[in-house]
């Protein structure tokens, strides 16, 4: 895939301009060499040449180096029984297509252990029929840690707006965004609906190129890095109606996908105006006490005591992420049978909108409610083995009842109704982060990362162990492969 076939994967990096020194503890050394007794944070100016062990610093440290806000758990955590041998067995045991040897041949017995390694995974969580089937960690993490989300922190933003949805706090997705935050008025978010805020197709200008010091992500992180209060939604006002390049025309709302971090912002905004509450307190209120999480996570502010940062930067263990995607996977009903969120509300945010659709990729729409589908396209021969799995149709929110409807331009290949890929949907956040969720599979896997850099093109193709140019799709490869594994 060409880098045009990837204009989505946006990166939500730590914030932090100041040199800082932390203590690593728990954590080890990178594979790097680097000395595990203190690491300096960077500008970040200097983020995307981090080492290995100053990511896994910075991504576990969040409350050392930002403004955060805790949410607390209730002290009476839900059960996460252990999966049965036999499927603990099958997980571990999995092996995947992709890539090739150095001598040229093909990869086709991959390991977990392979991909923990190849993408420098330090944390990996797999429930099946919500018993850990797999659970590992690495580079010192365990399950105390509390992980940075990155941009995986946007679908949990979209989550908690649906349960501000179900308890009346939001009155409809219709609203447009002035309601619940009137200093947007007469700006080019004037009269944008939530529901494309939600599907980032607002029809405002954004540019979310982190290597362009003048771009707009930059600007907003270094609101956060400095600790300003109301600094995101000053350059929010600021922004301009994107226009046609062909014609000049501004863009209408709803028409043009645009991934932006600052609507992400907003969107966590309108559900702090709606409800009263920081997403810290109305997620402890709605769904981490209730859903019985085991342990206190945090979450980004904007500023000591200001607003929280919905663009990202939601900290929790492997485990509770674990909890969190059961939640969803259970379409956000309590273990009493209560429902926090609307009936069809995951439906609706994994039906994959048309504006950001990729041909050939995913040409139905890579993106929801703040909600990916990445379907894997390819294990390093374009011949979908095991990328396919019988695993029953129709496809993820098919409007056919019966019968395969790839959602690929090509059809189902080895004779398979579908691909695995095609019913699951992920929470997805820069450097590696992951939670993919796949409802008829009852499957969820979560994945904490220190990718060595964020852009899709992330490898050396002269390097004779070079395995792909996309991590992404590795990463989609191997939750297949899992879940081909455990059908």
């Amino acid at each position: 895939m060409s880098e045009k076939s990837f204009p989505w994967r946006r990166f939500l990096p730590q914030s932090a301009l100041l040199v800082m020194s932390l203590s690593l503890f728990a954590c080890g050394g990178g594979s790097d060499g680097s000395s595990p007794a203190s690491i300096k944070l960077p500008a970040l100016s200097n983020l995307f040449n981090w080492t290995q062990a100053e990511k896994v610093v910075g991504f576990s440290h969040s409350a050392e180096i930002l403004s955060t806000e805790p949410f607390k758990s209730s002290g009476n955590p839900g059960n996460l029984p252990d999966a049965a041998s036999a499927v603990a067995a099958l997980a571990a045991n999995t092996v995947y297509q992709y890539g090739k040897n150095p001598d040229g041949t093909l990869r086709t017995n991959n390991t977990v252990d392979d991909y923990m390694n190849h993408n420098k995974i330090s944390g990996l969580l797999v429930i099946k029929n919500g018993a850990v089937a797999l659970e590992r960690y690495a580079m010192g993490m365990d399950r105390n840690t509390l992980w940075d989300s990155k941009s995986a922190g946007k679908s949990v933003v979209s989550v908690l707006m649906g349960a501000a949805l179900k308890d009346g706090s939001i009155k409809s997705l219709d609203d447009t965004v002035e309601k619940y935050v009137p200093e947007l008025a007469g700006s080019a978010y004037q009269g944008v609906t939530l529901r494309n805020l939600l599907h980032m197709s607002s029809g405002v200008a954004w540019n979310e190129n982190y290597l362009d010091s003048r771009s707009d992500i930059v600007a907003v992180i270094n609101c956060v890095a400095h600790k300003t209060a109301g600094c995101i939604l000053n350059h929010m006002k600021t922004l301009a109606r994107a226009k046609d390049a062909n014609t000049g025309a501004p863009t209408a709302q709803g028409t043009v996908w645009n991934y932006s971090t600052g609507e992400a912002f907003v969107s966590g905004l309108v559900v702090q105006r709606a409800t009263g509450m920081s997403l810290s307190k109305y997620i402890q209120s709605k769904i981490w006490q209730p859903f019985g999480m085991e342990a206190d996570g945090n979450w980004w502010l904007e500023s000591d005591g200001g607003v929280s940062f919905g663009g990202g930067g939601f900290n929790a263990t492997l485990r509770d992420y674990g909890r969190l995607g059961l939640f969803v996977l259970n379409n956000g009903k309590l273990a009493n049978g209560t429902s926090v969120l609307p009936d069809n509300w995951v439906t609706d945010s994994t039906t994959w909108i048309s504006q950001s659709a990729v041909p050939g990729y995913a040409d139905n729409g890579s993106y929801g409610n703040m909600w990916w589908f990445n379907p894997a396209y390819d294990d390093g021969v374009h011949n979908a083995s095991p990328l396919f799995t019988n695993i029953g149709a129709p496809l993820q929110n098919t409007t056919v009842p019966t019968g395969a409807v790839p959602v690929q331009s090509r059809g189902p290949v080895q004779d398979q109704p579908g691909a695995s890929s095609d019913w699951t949907f992920m929470a997805i956040g820069v450097f590696g982060q992951m939670i993919a969720i796949n409802q008829r599979e009852n499957l969820v896997v979560v994945e904490w990362g220190v990718w060595d850099k964020p852009d899709p093109h992330c490898c050396d193709s002269t390097d004779p162990t070079y395995i792909a140019n996309n991590p992404y799709n590795e990463e989609a490869i191997f939750v297949n492969a899992l879940t081909e594994a455990l059908h």
